[in-house]
Order: C-alpha cells, then sequence, then structure tokens
C-alpha cells in the first residue's frame, strides 16, 4: 500500500504545489474565488518557515505579523526537515497507524467526578482522495 504525498500529507503537497508555480491548487475549494495569489503565496511561505525543525530559523510573531502585512520580504523557506523525512520515507506506514487508530475509536466519553462537566470526543476515518 503506497500513497503519495498529495493524497495524504498536506504540508508536503502544499510546499510541492507552492514551489512549482501552483499554489492555488491549495485553496480550500469553498474559498475558491475569494482569495488572491500573492496573499496565499504569502501566507504559505510564512506557515512553511514557522514550522522549521530548527528554532533559530523560525520568525518571531512580530515577524509573522509583519510578513503577513506585506511590510516584510519573505524568502523562499527550506522544506522543514521533518516534512522532507516524511516524504522521502513514504507516509503508508504513518497512514496505516492512523487508520487503525481512527477504526479502533469512533467515539468516546470522558467523565469527571471533580466537575459536573463531560467532554466528548469524535474521530473522523481518514481515507485517501
Amino acid at each position: 500500500m503506497s500513497f503519495d504525498v498529495e493524497n495524504f500529507f498536506y504540508p508536503g503537497w502544499a510546499y510541492k504545489e507552492m514551489t512549482n508555480g501552483s499554489a492555488m491548487k491549495v485553496v480550500d475549494r469553498r474559498m475558491e474565488g475569494s482569495v488572491e495569489e500573492e496573499e496565499l503565496i504569502r501566507a504559505l511561505k510564512v506557515a512553511f518557515w514557522c514550522i522549521q525543525d530548527e528554532v533559530f530559523m523560525r520568525p518571531t510573531m512580530g515577524e509573522v505579523v509583519k510578513m503577513l502585512e506585506g511590510s516584510m520580504d519573505i524568502n523562499m523557506p527550506p522544506m522543514p526537515q521533518t516534512v522532507l523525512e516524511l516524504v522521502e520515507e513514504g507516509l503508508d506506514q504513518v497512514y496505516r497507524a492512523m487508520k487503525r487508530e481512527f477504526n479502533n475509536f469512533s467515539s468516546f466519553t470522558i467523565t469527571s467526578h471533580l466537575s459536573t462537566s463531560n467532554a466528548t470526543c469524535s474521530y473522523s476515518t481518514m481515507s485517501p482522495r
């Protein structure tokens, strides 16, 4: 069982589309027509700087604001090492593990005896496109 990055792992797929010049492919269909490509590319670059593995490579919140406002230039970020490793190693094991966990628990309830509140958590099954 093997899946392409774009079928399962959003960061790998989004980075690929951004660097291939087809960033608009990552826009949610419900937002089509209301997104400017320049703003999208800016947001994607900021996002990829923010998820760099090395803390010193990540921008401060002040820099993030300036980048998103367009008052600070944004260089093309490298693909984060963790994303690169997942893409290169293949995601089929990750996918199978997540699917197994999601299938084991469709939902569960946590009840606290210390207070009167209850919490319910539901999982959705993930499947490739």
